[in-house]
């Protein structure tokens, strides 16, 4: 017996899985359709020798053998950390250079803690089946937390709760199903109501009508309306009927016709998506829904089921989005897909690679010409655009195939089989030694690297009228930040990301009232001299008190409860420098309070602005300042303490923070140059307002604007000439700003 995964729109029930008992007496899904992997022992982290083992496979089979991780090495293998333990190398901790003075990284335990769903986003220690879900936010699961998602998922009452799932309501739907308030959803679902019983009667009377005399002056009650016109279909041909109202000549009518088929197609796929969900066990009974629409708690519930596949959606559904096309699949096609992912950062950060095939998309994928030894000679790498043009390779999928490869893992029921051999123990210390891809040849133990951010189209102009009402400012060229490395005469593109600039953001005068700042970008070259792994953002004094308070539930017993926003000043991965960030200085060392840093908003990527500085999604961010460390030489600085305690008072009341660290800091030996474009300069004012203005709707009395000592914008755009300057002995910059 084999166990297939049928595609999503094909189940019509559970098939009956074939279970084996895993090592902590779990039950782990493994099909005998072949031989079963053998059971390998654990690479235990109190046995030193174990400890840097690995697991190396067999070309042909799914045996696996333990070598040391040197001897892997040395053998041109790539070592790979699988386990539980991992962080990345800009988490780790290290010494001091020429010294063993330890530097230890603070947010490394965190981030661990938060991959295994042992502590929750609060810090506090997870409570029983609690998930994090935090991929989207650069922390992805372990291997052991993926191993209990394949468990549930391969439970047979799981598998039958997903087999009624109405999958074809999914497939068939063509609109689009947002968040709305409370009392707009139960409008639109009782209108979607009231139509399907005016669709059913009108089929009814048609029918009636069609077997029927109809009704004369002074006859019988009982005789059909004349008005009505009878039924050309066969009684009961439901697409037969709706193909005759499309055509009918009343517009009323078709228009109503319409409405309804939309509201039955949106009610019928609502529904598919919370059964999907109460299957996943993200959407429960005690929440309330209302099936068939939807409303917060199926908005809610759908965002967690975004985040936990890596979604980057706003928890709706509409006809050829990601979201509504993964609800299509099955769960463990689904876990296939995480897996892939968690192998992605692996193999990025063991490989020290970037490269994820971001340059090969538009109208000019990025290139380049090797080298060719044999007919120029030259063994330096310096020598004359000569050899082959080449694509610039998605380096990190080409190395998660080859390792996905090697372990024998391409399908659903391999990772079930994968994951089973290996067991929670195994797991938990699991590395990995596989014969990697040959790195292109412009890479080395130290590379030439530069980054350029495009602005894209910008506007200075005010976006609000007299009233308040957002003027029209389009954007068709959006902001991209791109990292190259120069390479015998040739600028390599590695990688193309959508970033931020700055805008008009809301801004707190020193008269007390709340106006609009134009928050701008720097514009000209700029170098990273230092790189923040755990950043902390200091609210500037401008920041209103307001916005660094929220609403968390610290006690079950006692509900919600404004507190500081402490989550968002950091360290950690919902700081508003996310995970990492670089400090943007210029020629003389001057910090404009411009970073290029990480961001949980990931939505905020695509469309949105900052107060200046140029995001980037988290992940992305860990990716490229690891990249950074490994090809470039730097000293650990470590933790900067910082001994900051600040009162609050809003309302009244009043609410005191403190922090502690500025994050843990690294300083490249030779400053990453930063090219920053002006962009396209949109609309008619060609140079940022300095002023600020006021907001529509905010009652500013008598106040007087000129009392502020900030009265203008300064924006540096000096030109850098000559040679950075030796930073030997830099100060460390502020952390202070707005991101």
């Amino acid at each position: 017996m084999t166990m297939t995964l049928a595609p999503g729109c094909a189940r019509t029930k559970a098939p009956a899985p074939v279970t084996s008992t895993a090592a902590d007496g779990g039950v782990v899904a493994s099909p005998p359709a072949r031989p079963p992997r053998p059971a390998l022992p654990a690479l235990r982290a109190e046995d030193a020798e174990a400890a840097e083992a690995a697991y190396v496979y067999d070309e042909k089979s799914s045996t696996a053998a333990k070598v040391a991780g040197s001897d892997a090495r040395a053998a041109g293998m790539l070592v790979v950390d699988l386990s539980d333990a991992w962080a990345p190398f800009i988490f780790q901790d290290g010494t001091a250079a020429g010294s063993d003075v330890p530097k230890p990284n603070g947010y490394r335990n965190t981030f661990i803690e938060l991959a295994n769903d042992r502590i929750n986003a609060d810090g506090r220690k997870a409570r029983w089946g609690e998930h994090n879900f935090i991929e989207p936010f650069g922390i992805p699961p372990t291997l052991s937390v993926l191993r209990t998602r394949v468990q549930e998922d391969m439970r047979p009452e799981r598998q039958a709760c997903d087999a009624q799932v109405d999958v074809g309501g999914l497939a068939d739907f063509t609109g689009n199903v947002g968040y709305l308030d409370r009392e707009h959803a139960r409008r639109e679902h009782a209108e979607a109501l009231r139509d399907a019983t005016w669709l059913d009667g009108e089929f009814a009377r048609r029918e009636a009508a069609a077997t029927t005399p109809p009704a004369t002056s002074g006859g019988d009650a009982g005789t059909a309306d004349a008005e009505t016109p009878p039924a050309t279909w066969k009684t009961g041909d439901r697409a037969g009927a709706l193909a005759v109202l499309r055509d009918d000549p009343n517009p009323k009518l078709r228009a109503r016709l319409d409405r309804t088929i939309r509201g039955q197609e949106r009610v019928r796929a609502v529904r598919a998506v919370q059964a999907r969900l109460v299957c996943e066990g993200l959407l429960s009974p005690r929440s309330r829904y209302t099936p068939g629409m939807f409303d917060l708690p199926t908005h809610e519930a759908l965002a967690d089921w975004e985040r936990k596949n890596d979604i980057f959606g706003w928890a709706s559904i509409s006809a050829g989005g990601e979201t509504l096309a993964a609800l299509s699949r099955p769960a463990l096609e689904l876990d296939l897909d995480t897996f892939r992912r968690i192998v992605a950062e692996r193999v990025a950060d063991a490989a020290g690679i970037l490269e994820d095939g971001s340059t090969a998309k538009g109208k000019h994928p990025a290139t380049y010409v090797d080298r060719d030894d044999d007919k120029t000679g030259d063994k330096t790498g310096a020598g004359a655009d000569t050899g082959n043009r080449r694509a610039v390779p998605d380096l990190i999928g080409v190395h998660v195939d080859t390792l996905l490869d090697s372990i024998h893992v391409h399908t659903a029921t391999d990772l079930v089989e994968f994951l089973g051999q290996h067991g929670p123990d195994g797991l938990a210390s699991l590395k990995v030694a596989f014969h990697a891809p040959a790195l292109p040849p412009y890479y080395g133990p130290r590379m030439d690297l530069s980054v350029e951010i495009d602005r894209g189209d910008v506007w200075y102009d005010f976006p609000f009228d007299a009233r308040g009402r957002a003027a029209q400012q389009a954007r068709d060229h959006f902001p991209h930040l791109t990292m190259f490395v120069t390479w015998r005469n040739q600028k390599i593109p590695l990688v193309r990301w959508r970033t931020t600039i700055g805008s008009w953001r809301s801004e707190l005068h020193a008269n007390g009232k709340v106006y609009y700042k134009y928050k701008n970008s720097d514009v000209g070259p700029r170098f990273w001299r230092n790189v923040v792994a755990g950043p902390v953002w200091i609210p500037p004094d401008a920041t209103p008190a307001k916005d660094l308070l929220t609403r968390k539930v610290l006690d079950r017993d006692k509900g919600p409860e404004i507190v500081v926003n402490t989550d968002v000043m950091g360290p950690g991965f919902q700081s508003a420098y996310g995970l990492v960030m670089a400090i943007h200085i210029d020629r003389r060392g001057f910090d404009n309070q411009i970073r290029t840093h990480g961001s949980v908003d990931y939505t905020s990527i695509a469309r949105r602005f900052s107060h200046g500085c140029h995001r980037l999604v988290n992940n992305r961010a860990v990716r490229l300042f690891d990249f950074v460390l490994r090809r470039q030489s730097f000293r650990r600085m470590g933790s900067v303490p910082l001994h900051l305690k600040r009162k609050l008072v809003v309302d009244e009341n009043s609410y005191a923070f403190e922090l502690l660290t500025r994050g843990y800091y690294y300083e490249l030996a030779k400053p990453i140059p930063i090219t920053i474009a002006e962009g396209r300069i949109m609309g008619a004012v060609k140079t940022p307002i300095a002023a600020y203005v006021r907001k529509a709707g905010v009652d500013y009395g008598d106040v007087s604007e000129s009392t502020s000592a900030d009265a203008a914008t300064t924006v540096h755009t000096t030109s850098v000439t000559g040679q950075i300057p030796s930073v030997a002995s830099p100060s460390v910059p502020s952390a202070t700003g707005d991101p």
